[in-house]
C-alpha cells in the first residue's frame, strides 16, 4: 500500500484527541484503505490487535449489526477492560441514527473512534446533534495528480494528465488491463448512481435523472440555472419540476459525485446564492455519461484545477468582478490567496486580453496566475503565466 502522506498526517496527529474522526468522500477513494494503514501505524506503535475493532458494513458478515442496540452491545463486549479500545467503522450510513450510538460509546468508554462514510446526508441532520463539537470531518478525494504519479512509480509529466482524465480513482489507476480498468469503471458508476443516488434518493423517474446528470455534465464549469435546466428539458417533452431537479442535484452533491464551487463577489465581499457551477469529481466516470472526452476540453482542464486546489486544502470559489466579468478561482488557504485563471492556451491575443481584463479591476494584493497547457510563456504586470506543472508544484 502506497503511503497517502497528506490524509495519514492528519489521521496520525489525531489520535487520541478525544473527537471522533470522519472520512467522509466518494465511494472508492481510499476511505477503507486509510483506516488499514491506521490501524498498521497503531500496531506498528505498541497499540495491541485486543485494543482494536473493526466493523466494515460493504461485509455481509456485519449486516446483523446495523441495528443500533446491537451494534452497541457487540462494541460493549469487546472493549478492552483495562487500555484504550480504538474503534473503525466502514461505511457508517448504513446504521439508521449511527452518530446516536457513536456518541453513547464514546461516552461511555475509553475509545477512541473513526468512521467513514459515503454519503454527506448522513452527516446532517438533527441525529448529527449528538456528536456537536465531539467530531473532526476529514474530506477524502481520488487521488491527486502528485499522488497519480507516485502510485505509478513515474514523473510528473503532461502526458501523465492525460492519464488523470482516464480516472483518479486509486484501484482503477493501478490497474493495467484495459478491459478490466473499463469494467472497474463501469462497476463503480453504477454504484455510486444506483446505490448512493437513485436507491438512498428514492429517485423515481431515473430516465429523468439522468437528463439532468448529464446536462451538468456536458456544463461542467459553467454556472448553472435550475429553471435553465428544467425549461430545457420540458422543451424537450420531459415533465420535470424544478423541485426535482434541484433535488437531483443536491443527490449528486451528496453522493460526493459533484462539487459545487459558488460564486463570490470580490468587491462586495459576499458568497452568492445563485447560479454557482459544478465539478465532477473524477473524469473516467463522467465518460460513462459524456462518451466523448474530446468536447470541452478547456472546461475539463478548468475541473482539473479545481479538483487540486481542494485536494490540497484551498477553499475555493468562482470571482465576480462587478457586473460583466469573472475569475475562474478565488482559492484561499491559511493566509495564502490567489486568483486563478484557466485556459487551454493564451497564445490569441484576444483570448489573452479576455484573460486579463477582471486581473486589472481587482485591487487586492492576492497573487494573479494564468494556468495554461502553452509552452510560450508571457510575462505581464497584471499575472503571472505559468505551466499545468509549474501550478502543481505552488499549490503542494
Amino acid at each position: 500500500m502506497l503511503k497517502r502522506s497528506m490524509y495519514m498526517n492528519t489521521l496520525i496527529d489525531c489520535i487520541d484527541n478525544g473527537m471522533v474522526k470522519l472520512l467522509v468522500g466518494v465511494r472508492r477513494s481510499g476511505k477503507s484503505t486509510l483506516l488499514k494503514m491506521l490501524i498498521k501505524h497503531m500496531l506498528d506503535n505498541k497499540i495491541k490487535s485486543d485494543q482494536i475493532i473493526e466493523i466494515n458494513y460493504e461485509m455481509i458478515e456485519y449486516d446483523y449489526l446495523k441495528d443500533k442496540n446491537t451494534l452497541h452491545d457487540y462494541v460493549s463486549k469487546r472493549v478492552h477492560p483495562s487500555k484504550k479500545t480504538y474503534l473503525f467503522i466502514d461505511e457508517v450510513q448504513e446504521i439508521p441514527e449511527w452518530a446516536r450510538v457513536v456518541n453513547s460509546l464514546k461516552v461511555t468508554f475509553n475509545i477512541d473512534i473513526y468512521v467513514t462514510g459515503s454519503n454527506a446526508r448522513v452527516f446532517t441532520g438533527e441525529h448529527l446533534t449528538f456528536l456537536a463539537g465531539r467530531y473532526i470531518s476529514i474530506n477524502v478525494y481520488p487521488l491527486s495528480f502528485a499522488e497519480l504519479c507516485s502510485f505509478l512509480g513515474e514523473k510528473s509529466s503532461i502526458n501523465k494528465y492525460n492519464d488523470f482524465l482516464d480516472s483518479s480513482f486509486p484501484g482503477i489507476v493501478l490497474q493495467q488491463n484495459k478491459k478490466l480498468k473499463s469494467i472497474m469503471k463501469q462497476d463503480l458508476f453504477d454504484t455510486i448512481f444506483e446505490r448512493d443516488i437513485i436507491l438512498r434518493g428514492k429517485i423515481r423517474n431515473e430516465s429523468i435523472f439522468f437528463k439532468v446528470a448529464r446536462f451538468i455534465l456536458e456544463h461542467i464549469g459553467s454556472m448553472i440555472s435550475i429553471n435553465k435546466i428544467r425549461n430545457t428539458l420540458v422543451s424537450n417533452s420531459n415533465n420535470v419540476s424544478y423541485e426535482a431537479v434541484d433535488n437531483y442535484i443536491n443527490l449528486m452533491v451528496k453522493s460526493y459525485f459533484l462539487y459545487p464551487c459558488y460564486r463570490y463577489d470580490i468587491k462586495g465581499k459576499e458568497i452568492l446564492k445563485t447560479n454557482n457551477k459544478f465539478y465532477v469529481v473524477d473524469f473516467g466516470i463522467r465518460q460513462k455519461i459524456i462518451p466523448n472526452s474530446e468536447t470541452n476540453t478547456g472546461r475539463i482542464l478548468e475541473n482539473f484545477i479545481f479538483l487540486e486546489l481542494v485536494k490540497h486544502g484551498y477553499n475555493v470559489y468562482v470571482g465576480k468582478v462587478g457586473r460583466d466579468h469573472e475569475i475562474d478561482f478565488v482559492a484561499t488557504k491559511d493566509n495564502k490567496k490567489m486568483y486563478i485563471q484557466v485556459s487551454e492556451s493564451i497564445i490569441n491575443p484576444t483570448t489573452r486580453e479576455r484573460e486579463i481584463k477582471p486581473f486589472k479591476q481587482i485591487k487586492d494584493m492576492g497573487d494573479r496566475l494564468i494556468v495554461s497547457l502553452d509552452t510560450i510563456k508571457y510575462k505581464s504586470e497584471y499575472f503571472n503565466h505559468v505551466s499545468l506543472l509549474e501550478f502543481i508544484d505552488i499549490i503542494e
